[in-house]
């Protein structure tokens, strides 16, 4: 599970790095350049040359990294290990997240004209929800799958002492990532691209509260919950 994941990391982050130096000739060292945009395409955060060509590529090294290490310092590393597909969809996906996102970037600040409608404005906003969309979906399909573990997954109070409430919680997160996911996918095709943005958000706000909810409806209802308390520890 970590080969694979740092062998994709590694290869996204040279293609990273390629743009970077590519475009380096193309950007002014003294220039400001769009870095964020808001809901409806417009640029409203702006950075040097550095953060443009360097920005992506580091945190994806930084987070690499640390992906790599979770498994061993996880105390139920084994749990972890059972989670390999969604783990690795976890880490390959937000990774190719952040290289598409560093590619916008980066072709924007050049002005590479022919990629106009693709890093600008609303073209941006489409493709970036296209592409978290559908790594949403994916996530979805697989979230069933993730066993028990400190650092991936819905963890709350109640998933965390109950099995059954993790297992139907993670049933249930899944299938509203998958929707969130396959409507912000259609939705930024077929509508305003910024409507795709605002059912991501919106997706995503209510499978979490609804996670946190029915994990504990679960654990109330398992037998099996642990509810150990400071008096009993003895």
């Amino acid at each position: 599970m970590i080969r694979k994941g740092l062998m994709a990391s590694v290869a996204l982050i040279i293609l990273m790095l390629g743009l970077s130096l590519w475009a380096m000739p193309y950007l002014d060292p003294d220039g400001h350049y769009a870095t964020h945009w808001n809901i409806n395409g417009e640029a409203d955060g702006f950075g040097g040359r550095n953060v443009v060509l360097w920005l992506m590529p580091g945190l994806t090294v930084v987070l690499a990294a640390l992906l790599s290490v979770l498994p061993a310092i996880d105390p139920r590393r084994k749990n972890l290990l059972r989670s390999s597909s969604p783990y690795l969809i976890i880490w390959i996906g937000s990774f190719i997240v952040l290289t598409f996102a560093h590619f916008m970037m980066v072709l924007n600040a050049a002005q590479i004209t022919d990629l106009a409608d693709v890093s600008n404005g609303p073209g941006l906003l489409r493709w970036i929800s296209v592409v978290v969309g559908a790594f949403i979906a994916v996530l979805g399909t697989v979230m069933g799958k993730i066993r028990p573990n400190w650092f991936m997954g819905v963890r709350t109070p109640w998933t965390l002492s109950s099995d059954l409430s993790w297992d139907k919680t993670h049933r249930l997160t899944g299938w509203l990532f998958m929707l969130t996911g396959l409507a912000t996918v259609l939705a930024a095709l077929v509508l305003i691209p910024r409507w795709a943005l605002v059912i991501l958000t919106g997706g995503i706000t209510i499978s979490v509260l609804s996670a946190v909810g029915y994990s504990f409806l679960v654990w109330k209802n398992d037998p099996a919950r642990e509810t150990l308390i400071p008096d009993e520890a003895d």
